[in-house]
């Protein structure tokens, strides 16, 4: 065991947002896996606002035998001390579904990991944008300080990435693993969700191209320019290093579309959703009207408007080709919303489209 001091040391060690902490999992043993769903104390030794309403927090045990070890795309879980509600029973006006438990867990991926810590970015809900509670971690996270302990557990999660184009999904009780390696990977969040999509290009790109790793596709939307400043300082500086044979980006500055909203199909004069919009777009790859129809902040060089739009304007992964084997594929994820998941299910399976929903993992 080593010093709390230490262990802040050790953060030069690894790359920031870039490389997982393990890429085998020598280190989840059957006998380590008593502590996968124990929560364990970690002490926070930094605490940063990277932005408005953005808390960064960097985590650290004892020991790396106690750190819990994640591969790229798995989480963490936080727990806090339950709250209630300004209306008994209630939280934000709707009912408490966590109403009576003396604890409550939310689930981060961390954006950074070393060998005995990992670092998580905390969204803060106020009572002004969640009236009349704001988010019950916000409240806690808002009083952690150095030096403060956290009950963490991990790792959790159904999907992940193995390294060498090897994305994962396991089953949650048989434990059996269905595995893509695809030759093209879209992957489609908004808001917190786009940590995990950090983690996981950031792994993607530190590969070797021996191993033949996907050309990525972010689609990604933001409700503020202040709340994607750190993530665009890692995205773009990949798409610098690696070029638009590696990695293409699409942000858009606004929430995610209502997927009851329609638009015209000019082939079959009809009204269709915006699911079927990307569907009817990924198939024919036509050209559509750009995203955006309200004037960029300065600073802002992307698209403004909703997630639907930046998926019906920009350009998509080609039609897969070929035998159909594991490597033509193209692997679509969402993450995040429902409403995320519910934008891209009508993707046509036939054509070698393969689609995950990063969410659908709820394995405790």
């Amino acid at each position: 065991a080593g010093s709390w001091a230490g262990l802040r040391s050790l953060r030069g060690r690894v790359c920031i947002m870039g490389q997982p902490c393990c890429t085998e999992r020598d280190g989840r043993a059957l006998g380590d896996m008593r502590s996968q769903f124990q929560p364990l104390d970690a002490r926070v030794v930094q605490r940063v606002e990277v932005a408005p309403g953005l808390l960064r927090f960097c985590l650290a045990w004892r020991s790396a035998n106690l750190a819990p070890k994640l591969l790229p795309g798995e989480h963490l879980k936080v727990f806090a001390k339950n709250l209630v509600g300004e209306v008994p029973g209630q939280w934000c006006g709707k009912a408490d579904p966590e109403l009576g438990q003396p604890l409550i867990c939310r689930r981060y991926t961390p954006i950074a990991s070393g060998e005995a810590w990992h670092d998580i970015l905390v969204e803060v809900i106020t009572k002004t944008r969640a009236s009349p509670d704001g988010g019950k971690f916000s409240r806690y996270a808002q009083t952690l300080d150095i030096g403060d302990t956290v009950s963490v557990s991990g790792p959790h999660g159904l999907y992940s990435y193995g390294g060498k184009n090897r994305f994962q999904r396991r089953a949650p009780f048989s434990g059996t693993e269905e595995v893509v390696s695809p030759s093209h990977v879209a992957m489609v969040a908004s808001g917190a969700a786009v940590t995990t999509v950090i983690r996981l290009a950031s792994a993607i790109a530190a590969e070797s191209p021996a191993f033949s790793p996907p050309t990525m596709w972010l689609f990604l939307a933001t409700d503020s320019v202040e709340a994607a400043a750190p993530h665009r300082k890692v995205l773009e500086g990949l798409v610098e290093r690696l070029g638009p044979s590696r990695i293409r980006l699409s942000y858009t500055l606004g929430q995610l579309g209502s997927t009851c909203s329609s638009g015209r199909d000019p082939h079959a004069g009809r009204e269709i959703g915006s699911a079927e919009r990307l569907s009817y777009k990924l198939e024919r790859q036509g050209s559509t009207p750009q995203a955006g129809h309200r004037s960029a902040p300065q600073g802002w060089p992307y698209a403004v408007g909703d997630l639907t739009d930046l998926l019906a304007s920009a350009e998509l992964p080609p039609t897969p080709s070929g035998s159909g084997g594991s490597s033509s594929k193209r692997l679509v994820l969402t993450f995040g919303s429902p409403a995320t998941k519910k934008l891209c299910e009508d993707i046509p399976r036939s054509s070698g489209t393969v689609l995950w929903h990063w969410n659908d993992e709820l394995d405790d």
